[in-house]
């Protein structure tokens, strides 16, 4: 086959360079990466953060952090979801005096909103956690220092998927924050072995929020047209807070669906039970690794064959993209189910055998 089939060929496929479907597809593929990558570095967070806090500490840091996850919908008002669609509306539009109304409401909503939220908690814990122990205490008051800072982050994020920065946009929450928390981890319990404790762990976090708050600012600068800087911003304060809410139902009850697990189990059980049953979770995430990729890929070409109205190619792009997903995860599950125990033990350390049947729960049922 010669070298001009083989690249009229692709350009079929993928399309044009400069085409929307050319554009749609790379774009999903960079998306799938940096998604993919997030998940890899994010495991290797979890499986030092184990095997340096234990079964008990790794438990404590786990429930502050689900706390948080729950915390950021109100404090995040589904704004940074609401931004993707309204900044691209604007720039479509050449509404620079929106985009720029917009991207200011925005930052002040969340930043009073997610001010109060953590004043209000972190005021709770003092007055009435006495009785907690003083790593889980410590550990609670900074994730809610954390609080204000990620989602002002994922905010400036969100505005800058909305000006078609969708992998830059990305990256700065999925793949800077957990490299860096991996970064500081490693090198804060290697040089200082006692510190391995989930509220230096967490301390990790906060000083890496305030490096990836910067960066997504510097960005958003960077990247925001200049006809934004010089006009003058109009406020459709109203409207933009009606549009949020189905965003704050959506997005919070995935995030409560995700979390509300772990604070149940913290509640009613140990923080070393916590810490098992995390890395039970964190393990089963690997079973829709395939998922994730694929449909970051086909995702576009489904809109695409849709809209033509071809249901065949459709079908049979589906068929194809579930039999793929399919080959990818049968072999993590039966592992899991096989070797579960000792494929946890090896990689997060003896404590967390006890998780075995946990994980092969959670892995079926992500198959």
């Amino acid at each position: 086959m010669s070298r001009h089939t083989v690249h009229s060929r692709l350009r079929t496929l993928l399309g044009e360079p400069g085409s929307l479907r050319g554009r749609l597809i790379r774009g999903g593929a960079g998306s799938a990466i940096v998604q993919a990558l997030n998940r890899l570095i994010a495991l290797a967070v979890g499986i030092v953060l184990a095997r340096s806090l234990g079964a008990e500490g790794y438990g404590v840091y786990a429930y502050a952090f689900a706390l948080m996850s729950v915390l950021m919908v109100p404090a995040e008002l589904g704004i940074p979801v609401l931004l993707v669609r309204e900044v691209a509306a604007g720039v479509a539009r050449a509404d620079w005096a929106y985009v720029r109304g917009i991207c200011t409401r925005s930052t002040q909503f969340v930043f009073a909103a997610s001010t109060v939220i953590s004043l209000i908690a972190a005021l709770s814990v003092w007055r009435f956690g006495e009785s907690m122990p003083a790593d889980q205490r410590q550990t609670l008051l900074l994730v809610l220092f954390l609080l204000p800072l990620s989602a002002l982050s994922k905010t400036f994020a969100g505005a800058l998927h909305g000006l078609q920065h969708v992998v830059m946009g990305q990256a700065v929450e999925a793949l800077l924050r957990p490299t860096l928390v991996l970064l500081g981890v490693l090198v804060l319990f290697t040089v200082a072995p006692a510190m391995r404790l989930p509220q230096y762990a967490m301390a990790v976090q906060v000083v890496v929020a305030v490096a990836v708050f910067f960066t997504a600012l510097l960005l958003l600068i960077r990247y925001l047209p200049d006809a934004v800087r010089t006009m003058k911003a109009r406020f459709c304060t109203r409207e933009w807070l009606a549009h949020a809410i189905p965003f704050i139902l959506i997005g919070g009850a995935g995030i409560i669906n995700n979390q509300v697990d772990i604070l149940m189990l913290g509640y009613i059980r140990t923080h070393e039970d916590v810490g098992i049953y995390r890395v039970a979770v964190q393990g089963s995430v690997l079973v829709a690794f395939g998922l994730q990729a694929v449909t970051a890929v086909v995702a576009p070409q489904f809109a695409r064959l849709y809209a033509q109205g071809d249901m065949e190619r459709l079908q049979r792009l589906v068929t194809i993209s579930a039999r793929l997903v399919f080959i990818a995860a049968l072999p993590v599950v039966l592992a899991f189910i096989l070797a579960g125990g000792t494929i946890v033990g090896w990689v997060f350390g003896p404590e967390f055998v006890a998780s075995y049947y946990p994980l092969s729960i959670h892995a079926v049922g992500q198959l």
